[in-house]
């Protein structure tokens, strides 16, 4: 069984990737006898490919999410700065309506620094941020490659 949220899928895609193409290649390169070496170095360079890709989703769809929350969120700040109801802190009611929009702008920046941090890691595969499991899987590679030092 598999378990995974987002685009954490495709970490499992990198291993035949890594086994086949780059593995595949580097046993014509080496030799059919270093052909561990060749599966070695295949996960290893399909572990970095798994964590560069990680990376970019873990970015790009934070990024995403976040403009999105952000422009519903502003929407909803500025209809309550706009009917007077505003406060920043309960109990306190800014003076003017320039200092409710300058209150505001500060909470949404603070705000917006929070909600990218929390949308980050959601492409996971067995509960691993793809990012980490590239670490894992190029670490898994270096298996095969003792192994072949080691005969």
């Amino acid at each position: 069984m598999v378990i995974w949220r987002g685009w954490g899928i495709l970490a499992i895609l990198f291993i035949p990737l890594g086994v086949v193409a780059f593995g595949g290649l580097f046993t014509l390169i080496l030799g059919e006898e270093n052909s561990l070496l060749a599966i070695g170095i295949g996960l290893i360079l399909g572990g970095v490919a798994c964590f560069f890709a990680g990376r970019w989703f873990q970015d790009w769809d934070a990024e995403r999410r976040t403009k999105s929350y952000m422009v519903a969120r502003q929407a909803e700040v500025d209809a309550t700065v706009a009917s007077g109801r505003f406060q920043p802190v309960p109990g306190y009611q800014p003076r003017d309506h320039a200092e409710a929009q300058q209150l505001a702008g500060q909470m949404l920046e603070r705000e917006q620094v929070t909600v990218k941090k929390q949308l980050r890691n959601r492409h996971t595969i067995f509960f691993i941020p793809m990012q980490y499991f590239g670490i894992v899987l190029a670490a898994v590679g270096l298996i095969p490659i003792f192994l072949n030092f080691s005969s």
